[in-house]
């Protein structure tokens, strides 16, 4: 699996520093050169990081890609003199996998340049990469549904064969699969070869574990029935033995080990230095962190497609207790925990509607705790991305300050994205009450669709927040906001970051705390009735294969706990209202 057997399945021969395939033809010294070291007038970054970069250019007239290695970690120096660089790892499991019926890029050549090697290959047209070509047919309705059908069977066969051939592919996921599209029926492409290994035998918890890469990545855009059928025809291809029932089983607990890790190391880049964020540090004390990039992007969320430079942002939050004052400043709230104003600002060429949080100390002896603590404002933007690498939906925090004075925390500001949305409440009121605002009519079948869909939606978030592990103390319709507009479905966000917190376990008595308090908001809102209640708990309830759910044990303990609730709020209001009519002595 090493060079040589490369050089002889590619049938390499050597210019220079460089050797060439024979599908290369003649590529003079001319080309050799700017493979090595591309321009930038016609050669197009695809993609960079510390340890390689990716060109895309043409040559000839036909698309080609460049990859260009340039780690100079420890152990990547030592594969490299040992023989296993990623170059040469990547054209010998590319030479043999498609002796193997396996499609690969086709390579063109090879070099050194500058301490770095680099591989050029012919790009793969027309494709298209498989996330992105994925979400484009779920939007396309049956026929859609047909071509991710017909794909999902050709991957099935495509790793069976992968795997029948002993390689293990690391980076499984779709982002790293080609899907040719000019063929009758949808073709997939491995990409991203130098992560692959080689083992004489694989294991059944091998490759259920690489299975287990690719069913994280597709979690959120399939159903169960999906990857049932993706797995049916795996095994069919790859005649490995055990029932359909026991891999399933055993892939769905690696995919869920394999999501906390990737969700952990994902967590843990939100603090520092890289290409999506960036600590800044501003006069008189002030230092934070702010948003460069987003990897995730939303239709609803112009920011998260903006691409920032941090001085730009230097420039922006030069002044922080002038976020709070100016013309164009809304105030939304002003009380002893929080100050919250709605404005705009300036950050480079991008203009941001956002909202502005300064966090109050209510209590002094706080001032001791948030001496060993982050501040909320930094909390709430690490826990506000961490949600988005979960796929909740939230508003996108941009940046978090804090300023200190000797390791004591003086100030703390929160900037996040607004969301232009009604909270749960008034939407509720605006579109499906008996009688709706004059523009906002909709007939007594549309209101009962979007209720139900509404509500579902709700109680599916709150589950997917606990079942990773995260608890809100303020869980009310008023911290909730609804993104719908007529031919779409409707989509909850949470908002106010400050209330959610990690919890290492989270218990039933936490998880039903979150719903009760849920539960009550609802009650002050007309348009819920108490068949709606009873719809979110049961999107909380129901997950996919778990058939019937014998609802009401649940249902009377949330009824019990929302009395207790609200007998409790009505006396805390009668004592506020007693306080307040109280004469001064």
């Amino acid at each position: 699996m090493g060079f040589p057997a490369a050089i002889n399945e590619l049938a390499l021969r050597r210019v220079g520093d460089c050797y060439l395939a024979e599908t290369a033809g003649q590529l003079g010294q001319e080309e050799l050169r700017e493979l090595s070291s591309p321009p930038a007038d016609r050669w197009r970054v695809v993609k960079h990081n510390p340890s390689r970069t990716v060109y895309f250019g043409s040559l000839g007239g036909r698309g080609v890609y460049v990859k260009h290695f340039h780690s100079r970690s420890l152990v990547r120096r030592v594969m490299k003199r040992l023989g296993r660089s990623d170059l040469w790892c990547e054209m010998s499991y590319a030479a043999y996998l498609t002796g193997r019926g396996v499609a690969t890029p086709e390579v063109l050549a090879a070099g050194t340049c500058n301490g770095g090697t680099w591989l050029a290959t012919r790009a793969v047209a027309p494709a298209e990469p498989g996330d992105r070509w994925h979400e484009r047919q779920l939007a396309l309705g049956h026929a859609g549904a047909r071509a991710i059908r017909q794909a999902a069977v050709a991957l099935a066969q495509t790793v069976a064969r992968m795997h029948a051939a002993g390689v293990l592919h690391r980076d499984l996921h779709c982002g790293n699969i080609m899907i040719r599209t000019d063929g009758a029926a949808p073709q997939p492409v491995l990409m991203d070869l130098h992560r692959a290994r080689h083992r004489r035998v694989l294991s059944r918890r091998a490759r259920a574990a690489n299975l287990a890469q690719l069913f994280h990545d597709r979690y959120c855009f399939t159903s169960r029935s999906d990857r049932l059928r993706f797995l049916k025809h795996y095994l069919a291809a790859s005649q490995a033995s055990g029932t359909l029932r026991g891999w399933q089983i055993m892939v769905v607990q690696l995919a869920y080990h394999h999501a906390r890790r990737m969700y952990a190391k994902r967590d843990r880049r939100t603090l520092r230095k890289d290409k999506y964020f960036y600590p800044v540090t501003l006069g008189r004390g002030w230092r934070g962190h702010v948003v460069l990039a987003t990897k995730n992007h939303t239709k609803n969320s112009p920011a998260s497609a903006m691409q920032f430079d941090a001085a730009d942002w230097r420039a922006a939050l030069a002044d922080p207790e002038g976020l709070f004052v100016g013309p164009e400043v809304e105030a939304v709230k002003d009380s002893r925990s929080s100050q919250i104003v709605r404005r705009h600002i300036q950050v480079g060429p991008h203009r941001l509607c956002v909202y502005v949080k300064r966090a109050r100390r209510k209590f002094a002896w706080k001032a001791i705790v948030d001496f060993f603590r982050p501040a909320r404002s930094t909390r709430a933007f690490a826990l506000g991305h961490a949600l988005r690498n979960r796929r909740i939906p939230t508003a996108l925090p941009l940046a978090a300050l804090e300023r200190r004075v000797g390791g004591l925390l003086v100030d703390s500001i929160f900037i996040v994205e607004a969301v232009d949305a009604p909270c749960l409440n008034r939407f509720m009121d605006t579109w499906l009450a008996r009688q709706p605002q004059a523009d906002a009519r909709l007939t007594a079948a549309q209101q009962h669709r979007l209720a139900q869909e509404v509500l579902w939606q709700l109680g599916r978030l709150v589950q997917r927040l606990h079942d990773h592990n995260f608890a809100h103390r303020d869980l009310k319709a008023s911290n909730l906001l609804v993104r719908w507009s007529p031919g779409s479905s409707p989509e909850v966000v949470l908002v106010d970051l400050d209330g959610i917190s990690r919890r290492r376990l989270l218990t039933t008595r936490r998880r039903f705390q979150g719903l009760m308090r849920l539960n009550v908001s609802l009650l002050e809102c007309p348009a819920v009735n108490h068949a709606g209640r009873l719809r979110m708990l049961l999107g909380y309830l129901r997950r996919p294969g778990c058939g019937r759910v014998n609802f009401k044990p649940y249902w009377r303990v949330l009824e019990e706990w929302s009395d207790h609730k609200l007998r409790r709020q009505i006396r805390s209001r009668r004592k506020r209202q007693k306080a307040s009519r109280r004469p001064a002595s």
